[in-house]
């Protein structure tokens, strides 16, 4: 009898100034590694630029962020962005955009 797999969907938050391979990479990665236990099947991931409020120098814009990231991950079929944290006005904790997400998988 087959084990039945714990769905499991991947979230990376950060300033992604800009995205790279190895943000993207980091992804599949994790996504091997889930698989390889037996237990997990992953079903998606998440990217969640911060918000302009993060403070940190140099920081571009989210919407330029976010744009990059979209076309970053246009061809990925499992990994996309996720908005909601890049357009709030204050800095927000990653338990809030985690539940934030889960809102946006319903979708």
């Amino acid at each position: 009898m087959a084990t039945r797999r714990v769905p499991l969907v991947l979230l990376a938050c950060g300033s992604f100034n800009p995205i790279t391979n190895q943000h993207m990479r980091l992804f599949e990665l994790a996504r091997d590694h889930m698989h390889s236990t037996g237990q997990y099947q992953v079903v998606g991931g998440i990217v969640s630029p911060v918000g302009d409020s993060y403070g940190k120098q140099g920081l571009v814009l989210a919407k330029h962020r976010v744009a990059m990231a979209e076309l970053a991950l246009q061809s990925s079929n499992w990994v996309t962005v996720d908005e909601w944290e890049s357009q709030q006005p204050d800095w927000t904790e990653t338990v809030v955009t985690m539940s934030c997400a889960l809102c946006f998988l319903a979708i």
